[in-house]
């Protein structure tokens, strides 16, 4: 257990560590994309390079620990429990500490098992190592076998050209490639393709110009060690980016050299897009003039007259590596380590203690995942306090049958079509989802009802709502987990009946009566269907709080557009929805189409009920109301739907909407929220809960 959790410290130490040194450069590198790439390129190298000079300098180095507060977590080992029942007490006395024989545990036989645990994830963080660094080795054997296929270059020209930057450079030719690649550091070499001394020498001085900017730049030697700390810590997502960003920005810091020596903007870019790169040597490590991955980015780079080409001075790279070894060498050597709480003393009866004998009495082991329970009160009997621990039994039917969903079984809400065709399945609607139900003085009736349905609709919407996760009504998969696939498919009509008088009572609420559902109607739909769920459905559940993204409702910076609901705004007894140029219902919602934008309406509804329709109709997220306003409102508010809002689940004939209209696309909904209404989302996280389905079986006979 020990060895496990060590493996997963180290782990995590050195993933938080690259990460904010790699999610710092990529930082920089944003806040400087005015600048020119050869900026870019340095700021992302210096990160590469500190990292790995950090590593080698960590043996040397002195260890710094931070103690963090009790109230900032720390993962530590937990202790293993040896026996689940309290520990007998343990006596202590003058010459011996003994413990009562009849509470000695019988002796268990010796059982020899493998613990895969302690190298399970070194093992997976070896094989994704040893991947990356046999592509790695490929791809330098390939270069090599590559430069001895390969003919020198006769040309004197070239040579003396290369010879002005002052560093040794040979030059290869070979038939086949189609693009000149350049690699090495201590003897550069540049391998052209055939015929490349028949260009016009505006080409040749742009290529040879492009490819020793590679070689004064080191760019290869870059290159190769972002390649290698790809595959060390490729568990690290920034480290892809990283790798992927300083690809491209190398080859535009080029390029700006090739304009900066003369060189035509649109010449360059038809050159480029000429090359015929060979199909797997834009992959390879080696760096060239042709690099396909990043084309296009570079050919608006090229256009664009606006783009700073400059580059930097050697004063400004000698301050930019001083300046990431300072920050890398620190964040090498320090670590973090948990304060210890402070054990309050304990009480002692100095009169009451004889000093021949002692009793000591072990803590029983901690519950890690237990929440925290409230002190038994003082002398409590133990038939008591098993009376108030238990829970209270829950009302059930007097008679039930359930059978499966069968044609002719019952129409919908509408009082129309035949819900039990196709098994009780619709394909318009989500898998698992379907059900109507209905509730009358003693009795519910569910037609071709879906468990997943049935539970969201006893344990949430007619029982304990769930925190922070409201869902739509008919995203029920969001807020269940753990639906097997045979009930997920499987449809049932049930109905019960019950002579108890709480569930006798009105079942539905009077025309205009916005109080929410009679007393009676909420046991039927809720206690009373979870009884039947865990009686005959076997049913056992349990309920699960995660941290989860969501999104703040607040106020934005130009104030609140809030219309607020006056006397005779909305109808109170009239029917759903908002008729043209007539008024809403009030503590209505609706959801409508128009043309190619969906909308939100509100008749006279707060804003805590605005941010539930916005989770449960609109966004990927919940929203939690932090206005701080009060009081009803008129909301009217229209949005084009994108990757930020939640798809439409319902009939097509309603979520459809019409893009060839002649109305005008709208803003995003972040965008609407800002002008029509004077809100706007802030993300966040939060506590999230949800329902985990443990067991549940095919329903038992009637």
């Amino acid at each position: 257990m020990i060895t496990q959790f060590y493996g997963l410290s180290v782990f995590f130490t050195v993933f938080w560590k690259s990460g904010i040194a790699l999610g710092a450069a990529l930082g920089v590198s944003l806040l400087l994309r005015r600048k020119s790439a050869d900026v870019r390129r340095l700021v992302l190298s210096t990160a590469v390079v500190a990292m790995f000079v950090a590593a080698a300098a960590l043996p040397m180095l002195p260890r710094w620990t931070a103690v963090t507060p009790l109230w900032f977590q720390v993962q530590r080992p937990a202790a293993r429990a040896v026996s689940e029942q309290a520990s007998a007490p343990v006596i202590i006395g003058d010459d011996e500490l003994t413990a009562p024989d009849a509470q000695l545990p019988a002796a268990q036989p010796v059982v020899r098992r493998i613990d895969l645990s302690p190298w399970l994830i070194p093992l997976i963080w070896f094989v994704g190592a040893s991947t990356l660094l046999t592509r790695f080795a490929i791809n330098l054997l390939g270069l090599h076998r590559l430069r001895k296929a390969s003919e020198a270059v006769p040309d004197a020209g070239l040579v003396a050209d290369a010879a002005r930057f002052g560093r040794r450079v040979e030059f290869w030719r070979n038939e086949a490639i189609g693009a000149p690649v350049t690699w090495g550091f201590v003897r550069p070499i540049i391998l052209v393709p055939a015929g490349f001394e028949e260009l016009p020498a505006e080409c040749r001085e742009a290529v040879l110009c492009h490819e020793l900017a590679h070689i004064q730049a080191y760019d290869f030697l870059i290159r190769g060690l972002a390649e290698i700390a790809r595959a060390l810590i490729w568990f690290q997502p920034l480290v892809w980016i990283v790798w992927r960003q300083l690809r491209e920005e190398q080859e535009l810091a080029c390029d700006n050299r090739v304009l900066a020596a003369g060189g035509k903007p649109s010449a360059y870019a038809r050159l480029l897009m000429d090359w015929d790169v060979t199909p797997g040597l834009d992959s390879v490590i080696a760096v060239g003039i042709a690099n396909r991955s990043c084309l296009k980015r570079r050919l608006y780079a090229l256009l664009d007259p606006n783009l700073r080409r400059d580059t930097v001075a050697r004063a400004g790279i000698a301050g930019a590596w001083l300046l990431g070894l300072a920050t890398a060498l620190p964040l090498a050597a320090i670590s973090f380590t948990q304060a210890t709480p402070t054990q309050p003393p304990i009480a002692r009866d100095v009169q009451s203690v004889s000093p021949a004998r002692v009793a000591v009495t072990p803590e029983p082991p901690v519950q890690i995942a237990q929440a925290q329970t409230p002190p038994a009160p003082e002398k409590a009997p133990a038939t008591q306090s098993a009376v108030q621990s238990a829970p209270a039994p829950k009302p059930k039917f007097d008679a039930a049958s359930i059978k499966p969903c069968q044609p002719g079984d019952g129409p919908g809400r509408g009082g129309s079509g035949d819900m039990g065709a196709n098994g009780g399945v619709n394909p318009n609607m989500p898998e698992g989802i379907g059900g109507y139900f209905r509730a009358s003085p003693g009795r519910l009736d569910v037609t071709c009802g879906s468990l997943l349905t049935m539970v969201g609709f006893a344990y949430i919407e007619h029982g304990k709502a769930l925190l922070n996760n409201p869902g739509e009504p008919m995203g029920a998969a969001e807020r269940i987990q753990g639906v097997p696939k045979w009930a997920m498919a499987a449809r049932y009509t049930i109905h019960a009946e019950t002579d108890d008088p709480a569930a006798n009572g009105p079942t539905q609420s009077a025309r205009g009566n916005v109080g929410g559902t009679p007393a009676a109607a909420m046991l039927l739909y809720g206690p009373m269907l979870q009884g039947l769920l865990e009686d005959r459905f076997q049913l056992k559940l349990h309920r699960v709080v995660d941290q989860a993204p969501m999104y703040a409702l607040t106020v934005a910076k130009g104030g609140p557009k809030l219309k607020p609901l006056g006397d005779g705004d909305c109808s109170p007894d009239g029917p759903p929805g908002w008729p043209q140029g007539g008024k809403p219902r009030c503590n209505w919602v609706g959801w409508p189409i128009n043309g190619p934008n969906r909308m939100l309406l509100g008749g006279g509804i707060a804003l805590d009920r605005l941010a539930r329709s916005l989770s449960m109709f609109v966004l990927n997220r919940n929203v939690i109301d932090r206005t701080g306003i009060a009081g009803s409102f008129l909301i009217r508010l229209e949005y084009t739907p994108d990757e930020n809002t939640r798809p439409c689940l319902g009939p097509a004939a309603r979520c459809a909407v019409e893009a060839n209209s002649d109305i005008p696309p709208g803003a995003t909904i972040f965008a609407a929220l800002e002008q029509q209404l004077g809100l706007k989302l802030e993300p966040i996280k939060g506590p999230r809960e949800h329902i985990v389905i443990d067991s549940v079986e095919r329903p038992s006979e009637n």
